[in-house]
């Protein structure tokens, strides 16, 4: 169980402002946080705005310096934290989290390198190979999730990087723009694609994106029926935010499977919640109480 911490206000600024942006990608959040335990709310959604931020650097920015400078400037805020001495909203927040203060300088360096490691990435032979490429970052993300509110890191590391592979191939066009591959080099052996011909809109596009989101789909439904399986579970607790998106983002992933066109579908199904997502984090919020 995760400690006792105080609440604040919700509509605290600039706090709020950081955490609309953060609902405004993942508006499951916004319903799920409904179910987080009131005196622990205020830093569950400080610390998800702020790995949304940290996402941002790693992976929004499309020009290498700036992100690099944004990068740079969250590790000097992480070693102002170790001082006690935070500047950001976010990391003000959490610093009310009595946890807080014990997660390692090292492990939030990790963070850091593990977000300048997306940056130029080689592209991955196998889809695995890819899911592991986005949990250089989200490991030690994870481990602090964990550390701070329950659950377990290896579970949420695998969620926060399937959520990561949805994204990215979401923004197929963007991503290859920023000369990234976002889909492993057996799936498109399997299609005969080329790199190239992802760009433009073909059938052998469209069923090697399917067979894509629907690996994701099931990989984390897995990580759905895991948690849920054996009551009394702890090992495999994904939390009350994290299994919310899960829930969301599967059937994200099998709508746009299912769909002619998967890359307009799964654009169209992001802003969208299905009642999965309302049934995960009651489930969730119910276990943790326990």
């Amino acid at each position: 169980m995760s400690e006792s911490i105080p609440a604040r206000p919700a509509d605290t600024t600039p706090l709020a402002s950081f955490e609309a942006k953060w609902a405004a990608v993942h508006p499951e959040f916004g319903l799920a946080l409904k179910f987080v335990a009131e005196h622990e709310r205020g830093a569950q959604s400080a610390f998800a705005s702020l790995v949304y931020e940290l996402e941002h650097a790693a992976f929004g920015i499309r020009e290498a310096q700036p992100a690099a400078m944004k990068l740079q400037w969250w590790g000097e805020e992480f070693a102002r934290c170790a001082r006690h001495e935070a500047r950001h909203p976010l990391t003000q927040a959490l610093s009310d989290h009595p946890g807080f203060a014990q997660i390692p300088l090292a492990q939030w360096y990790a963070v850091i390198g593990g977000a300048l490691a997306q940056r130029d990435p080689e592209p991955a032979a196998e889809g695995q190979d890819l899911l592991d490429q986005y949990a250089q970052f989200h490991a030690p993300l994870g481990a602090i999730d964990a550390q701070l509110f329950g659950g377990d890191a290896t579970t949420i590391v695998g969620a926060l990087s399937l959520a990561r592979a949805l994204r990215e191939t979401a923004a197929l066009l963007d991503t290859l723009r920023d000369g990234k591959l976002p889909l492993p080099l057996d799936l498109l052996a399997r299609h005969r694609l080329a790199r190239g011909d992802l760009a433009e809109a073909s059938a052998a596009r469209n069923q090697a994106l399917s067979e894509w989101f629907r690996r994701l789909a099931g990989e984390m439904l897995g990580l759905l029926k895991l948690w849920t399986a054996v009551p009394g579970l702890k090992a495999a607790r994904l939390g009350t935010l994290r299994s919310a998106m899960v829930a969301a983002d599967s059937t994200r992933a099998l709508h746009a499977a299912r769909a002619s066109d998967p890359l307009m579908a799964i654009n169209s199904a992001l802003p969208r919640l299905s009642i999965s997502v309302v049934w995960a984090a009651w489930r969730a919020a119910r276990r943790s109480r326990r």
